[in-house]
């Protein structure tokens, strides 16, 4: 059983050496033939494991691989569990179908083979990070999908754009993780290992400012790796990708690595209030900043991107209200529902001859049906339509954060949470509304362009969308208030954390209203503006809303200026302030003191150089006047002294 669960991890990475040592010799089918049925093994024997693992009633298995060192104790190790099993099989899972879904995309690519080598060292380092049994096996996939997602983002590096926004990711998740290895280092000295187990049954011992220390250092990290504020502007640029790559990133790997790390973490986190509250609160404001910076633009992965970020916000926000079950449960819809509509997107721009701008799209409805279909299932799925999976996730992530206020001590904490809940719903309807407009500008709105030439994408790559969309609408079923399938499997995980709870009766049939309500709503104003075109038919000048819907619409097409000011302040500021500091430090005080002291011995040696004639009498006037001071200093010196 240790070598079943071991066995899927190290697969993609055997695959990634074998296609990278014969991809001179392999050519497109033998390629895909490697790396199909390798992915498919790997999701085969995780299935397997996870089945097995069940029917053991899910208790933890754990392996050492290799001792470290046994003072601090740091070993090698893998574990399965609730939370590792789940991410192992959508991992794994998901994979194999974008990469069945590649093999079409990047038919005739001439770089097909890296794309798959790349691809699967992506997958590896991704299951390192979930089936660690440590923060430093963890640490060693962190940092390795952050070198495999650069590898895939500026794939096409010929384009100055895809070259930069892989530079961009690499360098805004350096910041997060940097944060990230300060606070293994605490925990490291804090608790004298990195074992999970270890480390989460002996929190209770530590202090709660030594523990929201940690807690807030790690958070950086999921940070940057999730794509939270203010370390997100990197995952809408990685759109230079190619899109099955997106699909895969954005989907079930990278960008869910915070939102797993800090479940993982849940048994020490849940003792810092503090931790909780800055974590639900950047959760919302990340949430509402990215699904206002979505409505607005006109690139159909960028919009997917601000999506990806918002979706990623719910699941923080689920985490801070201790929705734990909540924000993982959302995480798995979320893969499915995303990675269908990347794949879409995908399908479309291969159709359209790689153009992404939405407005050159419009009415492909006709021309491409069931990639028309399957992301409108999609979009109902992430606006939290029922039975879709998206309405059960997201609905017990609002249910949660208004629970979680009801079980608040403190007045001034129960209505933090209220606003919390209230503004979390408001994020629900900005995503029906700005998903409904993207689905409409794709394939209903008449743009009065001839999409003759357009054609439904290949079998190989609607065959993906079609199971992708099963899911969307099934998947949900796992965990529904009549059905608590998910939970059973975390329940192991989770056992000594405090977890929230879903409000019982009539409370949760009217939460779930408002939260179907909110979703209907976002999608019925999309349809009233970008398909029934609303705005062209009413004066807006006549009612004076025209300058205040502009003014909105540039603050959401630029993202509210924070990528300008970031720019003008962290990259332009930091580079003008580092020139003067060269010019002080290193011009004034470092060159000038070196410059000060050889122009020194430069104009004393040019003095003295004077006296070095090279005549044998001066140098012999020279010895006898030093001669004649000598004999004045032995003769007057100790009748001075007397």
């Amino acid at each position: 059983m240790d070598f079943l669960f071991v066995l899927p991890i190290f697969l993609p990475l055997l695959t990634a050496i074998f296609l990278f040592l014969n991809k001179k010799i392999f050519n497109e089918l033998v390629t895909n033939f490697f790396t199909l049925n390798s992915a498919l093994l790997s999701f085969a024997i995780s299935f397997f494991a996870f089945v097995t693992f069940a029917l053991d009633k899910f208790k933890p298995i754990s392996i050492t691989l290799y001792q470290w060192t046994r003072t601090p104790d740091i070993t090698i190790g893998f574990t399965l569990d609730g939370l590792s099993g789940v991410m192992l099989l959508l991992v794994t899972g998901l994979s194999f179908v974008i990469q069945l879904f590649s093999t079409s995309y990047m038919e005739k690519d001439e770089k097909h083979s890296n794309y798959f080598v790349y691809f699967n060292f992506f997958v590896f380092s991704m299951l390192l990070l979930v089936m660690s049994s440590n923060f430093l096996v963890m640490f060693f996939g962190w940092e390795l999908v952050g070198l495999s997602s650069y590898l895939l983002i500026s794939f096409w590096s010929q384009k100055p754009a895809a070259a930069k926004a892989g530079n961009k990711a690499f360098v805004i998740n350096r910041i997060g993780d940097f944060g990230f290895l300060i606070g293994l280092m605490i925990v490291l000295n804090t608790f004298n290992t990195f074992d999970f187990y270890t480390v989460m049954q002996n929190s209770t011992n530590v202090s709660e400012n030594t523990i929201t220390t940690i807690s807030l250092f790690l958070l950086l990290g999921a940070f940057g790796k999730s794509a939270q504020f203010p370390l997100f502007s990197w995952l809408p640029d990685a759109m230079e990708g190619p899109t099955p790559a997106s699909a895969l990133i954005h989907a079930a790997t990278m960008v869910t690595a915070g939102v797993f790390m800090l479940v993982r973490i849940s048994p020490m986190l849940q003792h810092s209030v503090t931790a909780s509250i800055v974590i639900i609160s950047f959760g919302l404001l990340t949430a509402l900043i990215a699904a206002f910076s979505a409505m607005n633009q006109y690139d159909i992965k960028k919009v997917l991107a601000y999506s990806t970020i918002s979706q990623l916000g719910f699941m923080f926000i689920a985490i801070g209200a201790g929705a734990y079950v909540a924000a993982i449960f959302h995480l798995v819809t979320h893969a499915f529902f995303k990675a269908l509509l990347f794949l879409g997107a995908g399908a479309v721009i291969h159709s359209m001859h790689h153009e992404q701008d939405m407005r050159k799209m419009g009415g492909l409805r006709k021309r491409m049906p069931i990639t028309a279909g399957m992301m409108g299932i999609g979009t109902l799925a992430i606006s939290g339509i029922p039975p879709l999976a998206g309405f059960w996730s997201k609905d017990e992530i609002l249910a949660s954060v208004f629970a979680k206020a009801g079980m608040a001590n403190e007045l001034v904490f129960s209505i933090m949470y209220y606003l919390f809940w209230s503004l979390t719903l408001g994020a629900a309807l900005l995503t029906a509304f700005y998903m409904g407009r993207h689905w409409l500008l794709i394939f209903e709105k008449d743009n009065g362009i001839d999409h003759s030439e357009v054609q439904e994408a290949p079998k190989a790559m609607t065959r993906p969308l079609i199971l992708l969309g099963i899911f969307s609408i099934f998947i949900g079923f796992i965990n529904t208030p009549f059905f608590h399938g998910l939970e059973k499997v975390l329940h192991e995980t989770l056992e000594n954390v405090e977890v929230t709870h879903l409000p019982e009766g009539i409370a949760l049939v009217v939460l779930a209203v408002l939260s179907i309500g909110a979703g209907f709503t976002g999608l019925i104003i999309a349809f009233l503006i970008f398909g029934f075109e609303l705005h062209k038919r009413i004066n807006l000048e006549k009612f004076k809303l025209e300058s205040p819907i502009n003014l909105v619409k540039d603050l959401s097409s630029n993202v509210l200026y924070l990528n300008k000011f970031g720019n003008v302040f962290f990259v332009s500021g930091m580079k003008n302030f580092s020139r003067k500091v060269a010019v002080i430090v290193d011009g004034l005080v470092i060159d000038g003191s070196v410059n000060f002291i050889s122009s020194a011995f430069g104009k004393t040696s040019r003095v003295t150089s004077a006296t070095q004639t090279g005549l044998v009498r001066n140098y012999v006037v020279y010895f006898g006047l030093f001669l004649i001071l000598l004999i004045s200093l032995f003769i007057f010196t100790p009748l001075v002294a007397q």
